[in-house]
């Protein structure tokens, strides 16, 4: 008993002042206990939805139909809007779509994220714009390191040209 208070002892009187632990110990990284927490900032650098807010995608099927271009945008790491334009059918008919997206876990440092949606598309008549379809999708989406980003989604749509029913799209991109 007697050795191990003996061995606190030194240890205690052998370790640096606070000046030597900041200046020259090369043992000792940190200067407080502060340090040793995670560092918040370090963490929402990692989130790939912050750092690259603004995306350009191929859509395929989706609230418009066959194919279209879209561009999203990351308000927040969690909130998505999302705009495009393509084609309705293989006649060539345009259609358009706007719509936003909620990531789940959209501010944490994950890659991939559960989203759930809610779109509105709208063709074109030759004479105006007419709405033709709700879309609400529940999908996965995903930022590669190298900025490449892609999602799958299962949806329900309401469409005055398809049908009403489970449906579902994916698309393709890069983010700036």
């Amino acid at each position: 008993m007697r050795a191990i208070g003996v061995v606190v002892f030194a240890l205690f009187f052998s370790m640096p002042s606070s000046n030597a632990v900041e200046n020259s110990s090369p043992f000792f990284e940190y200067s407080s206990f502060s340090d040793l927490a995670p560092n918040k900032k370090k963490l929402e650098d990692l989130n790939r939805r912050k750092k690259h807010p603004f995306g350009v995608n191929l859509y395929g099927f989706g609230p418009i139909g066959l194919a279209a271009v879209s561009m999203d945008l990351f308000i927040t790491p969690k909130f998505a809007l999302e705009t495009g334009a393509g084609f309705r059918d293989f006649d060539g008919n345009a259609a358009f779509t706007i719509g936003a997206r909620y990531h789940l876990f959209g501010k944490t440092f994950l890659s991939l994220t559960p989203y759930v949606g809610l779109y509105t598309a709208f063709h074109y008549n030759g004479t105006s714009l007419q709405s033709n379809a709700i879309y609400i999708p529940l999908g996965l989406h995903k930022i590669k390191k190298n900025k490449v980003s892609w999602s799958v989604e299962v949806a329900y749509q309401r469409n005055t040209f398809f049908g009403n029913g489970i449906t579902g799209g994916f698309r393709i991109g890069y983010r700036f």
